[in-house]
């Protein structure tokens, strides 16, 4: 309910002519259904993960989609998040898709992001782990590293109905790591800096982000 009241708010957004960035996981899966119940036709999208592609071709969007490099902007990116702090530091990636939402979030010229009012902490991580896709040949090497360098634990996904560990729509595995405490936004470049490490879910370079949070009367407000 809250997210699809989200989703309706965030289609107000979007205009004839733009090309939109569409986000990953549940509440980015209401904005795609939104979407092409809003009937507005001269969208091109650009999708962030296989999951967000596979709904938009079954919602009808399908002839609107395009990979990332046949576009030349992101109008407007729409996706939802894992944590958010007051000041607009995000951790994603959960769903695993922190790879290409983070190259579609940062390249927009507006990003949105879409949460409910739980999921807004004072520092992250508050509730969840730090996700880091790592090429799978150095995955050892890199959890190491970062255990050894920042401390905590850091463990190889392996969830879900597949044997072995997650892979990413890039080939990529993930780790997830659980730090000793709180974390700074500089740890996005530190940890984007080890040797192995293809991106991390820490999203603290989009401070201009505009946040709607929903709160449970279903009133939404703008951060």
């Amino acid at each position: 309910m809250l997210k699809r009241l989200l989703a309706r708010e965030a289609i107000r957004l979007v205009k004839s002519g733009m090309v939109v960035g569409l986000g990953s996981g549940t509440t980015a899966r209401e904005f795609i259904k939104a979407l092409a119940e809003a009937g507005v036709d001269d969208v091109l999208l650009v999708a962030t993960s296989s999951d967000s592609e596979i709904l938009a071709y079954e919602v009808g969007l399908g002839d609107r989609l395009r990979p990332m490099w046949a576009v030349d902007r992101i109008d407007l990116a729409v996706d939802g998040a894992d944590e958010v702090t007051k000041d607009k530091v995000l951790l994603k990636g959960k769903g695993g898709a922190l790879l290409r939402e983070k190259i579609v979030d940062y390249a927009a010229e507006k990003f949105v992001v879409l949460i409910e009012e739980h999921k807004l902490v004072e520092r992250i991580p508050s509730n969840n782990p730090v996700p880091v896709e790592v090429v799978p040949w150095a995955w050892r090497f890199v959890a190491r590293k970062v255990e050894k360098r920042f401390g905590g634990v850091a463990k190889l996904r392996q969830d879900g109905g597949k044997l072995g560990p997650v892979v990413t729509d890039n080939g990529n595995y993930i780790i997830d790591w659980n730090p000793p405490g709180f974390i700074d936004p500089y740890l996005e470049d530190e940890l984007k800096a080890i040797p192995g490490v293809v991106e991390n879910g820490v999203f603290s370079k989009r401070r201009d982000a505009t946040i709607l949070v929903a709160s449970s009367d279903g009133t939404i407000k703008t951060l």
